[in-house]
């Protein structure tokens, strides 16, 4: 097998077990919104959450892999995994939210759809920058300094992620996101964000005891006995009726 071809089949291991977290871990803000005891109760979270998941994943399936660090809106805030395949550097994004299905490579930029969306890197001054198109709209989602930090000093940024007085775009609205099937569902705020490859649907008006019920019958996860009515009420400042102002 020549160099190319190692390289292809361990870049398309490593995606499928991107793949695989995508399916089976969500990114969530649970524990941030109701605390620990209902975090636990379901796999993933954050970032970082998803991001040490996959990186243990991937030393146990024997990839060079560790963590790396991003910014969000200038801030480096962001978490997630740099991959080495010979001589090569890749980086993988599986815990902003998006399914970012695909390696970034450092040494060239790249351009992919998935579910009706479009991804885009562009490489400039030792940064890679990654565009996110949804709707007919891009934005910049992620910049990526690719000289990195020491492993201990990201770790220990996670550690202190909630203490640091840092504000994250999830701190105060319900986010819940997973791959279903061949669709890709984003629970943000009141709203239930459907995407696949013929369009695009929406959900609007999701809180109070909905949110039970929407996770169970389209996320798979039950968590009606954790979630007592009063918790998912619409008191007033309750979390999840700040959710539909912030998007």
């Amino acid at each position: 097998m020549t160099s190319a071809r190692r390289t292809r089949a361990s870049v398309e291991a490593v995606e499928a077990l991107m793949l695989q977290h995508f399916r089976a871990e969500p990114f969530h803000n649970l524990h941030l919104l109701y605390g620990p005891r209902l975090g636990s109760a379901v796999p993933g979270g954050t970032c970082s959450d998803k991001t040490l998941s996959f990186v243990a994943a991937g030393v146990r399936a024997g990839f060079d892999i560790s963590l790396h660090s991003g910014f969000i809106g200038g801030r480096e805030i962001h978490r997630l995994a740099r991959v080495g395949i010979g001589s090569r550097r890749f980086f993988a994004d599986v815990g902003n939210g998006w399914p970012s299905l695909r390696l970034y490579p450092a040494d060239r930029e790249i351009a992919f759809r998935c579910f009706g969306m479009g991804f885009r890197t562009e490489i400039a001054d030792g940064r890679l920058s990654v565009f996110h198109e949804k709707r007919g709209r891009e934005s910049l989602q992620l910049e990526i300094d690719m000289r990195g930090r020491p492993e201990s000093e990201i770790r220990a940024d996670i550690e202190a992620r909630f203490s640091s007085g840092a504000v994250y775009p999830f701190s105060d609205a319900l986010r819940f996101s997973l791959v279903v099937g061949t669709r890709f569902l984003f629970l943000r705020g009141d709203r239930l964000e459907i995407y696949d490859d013929a369009g695009f649907e929406c959900l609007d008006g999701i809180n109070g005891a909905r949110i039970s019920e929407v996770l169970r019958d389209h996320f798979g996860f039950d968590l009606r006995h954790l979630l007592r009515d009063d918790q998912l009420g619409s008191q007033e400042g309750h979390p999840l009726d700040r959710a539909g102002s912030r998007r």
